[in-house]
């Protein structure tokens, strides 16, 4: 059936430039050829071809006006298909839209999308804007183009308002791994924001990826805290994300932090007298990040709670208790100190936290 039905559109095309050939036709007897032409191309699926006949008869003026408009929005769509005319896209639905007033939530994202791939992401964050607006509910696509404009445009808040709103509506494992990677660009030069970027990665079981873990791992080290190392690095063996090329730079990685973690293990007393005595709410908060990362989360959130009081970066210090709520499964408590983070590098991650604790 297939076959004989692509016999027959050949033959209608063969037939159509025999047509076509013909001299002395009238613009209306063209215009029909084109639309003839038009309408075979696209069940064809030749959708250039298409649109250029197309786009001859809107050219014509032979088009009856209650029918241009639908017409601008289909050459747009017909251009953004394989192989797309993005200068094309662009031009056929800011006509479209204009003439319509711009309430086309559809054609407003895709506007966006055809900017985004042209490279003016100031210009796709504005239509796919324009296109949240009018919903509802905005599609995932949607919030993707957004989140990838913004991070292209280095807007921090952008980032941050789209990763939330895209978990929150569309929690899927694919869209965790996608706003945890834009955070660990974000937070490029700033370990304590990385870290916790991991951290939740890690919540997630997104520690997939050789250099995930092994970054993961090292930026705990250098934060003092080799047990973390330990914990992302033997989820990389787990998953079994190394291969035979990690394999001695792995396992230098892991030997040097359990060295570190079993030193740092006998040590745990002196640490907490010292963060005890000391006035200075930073010392509570390590001890309450140490304690953590060995499982003592009760003791680990008294001294977040301690590290308040003593007017800790309050930051780093509410991070902590809202990780040790999620181990002690008080999901709500833990919400609730994920929004006292307000710094411009942590509260990003701290939100997603959040999001993360209310579904935990």
């Amino acid at each position: 059936y297939a076959q004989a039905n692509l016999a027959m559109k050949g033959q209608a095309l063969a037939k159509l430039k025999e047509a076509d050939a013909v001299s002395g036709k009238t613009a209306f007897e063209q215009f029909q050829i084109n639309e003839t032409y038009g309408f075979v191309y696209l069940k064809q699926r030749n959708y250039a071809a298409a649109a250029a006949a197309y786009e001859r008869s809107l050219n014509s003026g032979q088009l009856p006006g209650g029918q241009v408009n639908d017409r601008l929005k289909q050459l747009a769509q017909l251009n953004f298909q394989s192989p797309r005319n993005l200068n094309k896209v662009i031009d056929y639905s800011n006509q479209y839209l204009k003439a319509i007033g711009g309430k086309d939530a559809a054609m407003q994202a895709m506007l966006g999308q055809a900017y985004q791939l042209n490279g003016n992401d100031k210009a796709a964050v504005a239509a796919v804007q324009n296109a949240v607006r009018q919903t509802g509910r905005p599609e995932e696509n949607w919030l993707r183009i957004l989140l990838k404009s913004y991070g292209a445009l280095g807007d921090a808040k952008g980032v941050s308002d789209t990763t939330q709103t895209l978990v929150k509506l569309y929690p899927t494992p694919e869209n965790w791994r996608l706003l945890s990677s834009e955070l660990r660009k974000q937070a490029s030069g700033d370990d304590r924001t990385a870290l916790n970027v991991y951290r939740l990665m890690g919540a997630l079981d997104l520690m997939d990826k050789p250099d995930i873990c092994t970054e993961a791992a090292i930026v705990a080290i250098q934060s003092r805290l080799p047990a973390e190392a330990v914990k992302f690095m033997e989820q990389g063996y787990t998953r079994k994300v190394f291969g035979p090329a990690d394999e001695a730079r792995t396992q230098r990685i892991l030997a040097d932090a359990r060295t570190k973690a079993a030193a740092q293990q006998l040590t745990l007393g002196k640490l907490t007298q010292t963060a005890s005595a000391s006035k200075a709410g930073q010392d509570e908060v390590l001890l309450g990040e140490v304690l953590l990362s060995y499982g003592q989360v009760d003791q680990a959130l008294a001294a977040g709670k301690r590290a308040i009081q003593k007017g800790a970066n309050p930051d780093d210090a509410w991070m902590l208790v809202g990780r040790s709520q999620i181990q002690l499964k008080n999901g709500a408590e833990a919400t609730k100190a994920f929004n006292q983070v307000k710094g411009a590098g942590a509260a990003p991650i701290a939100k997603l936290w959040g999001i993360y604790a209310s579904r935990s």
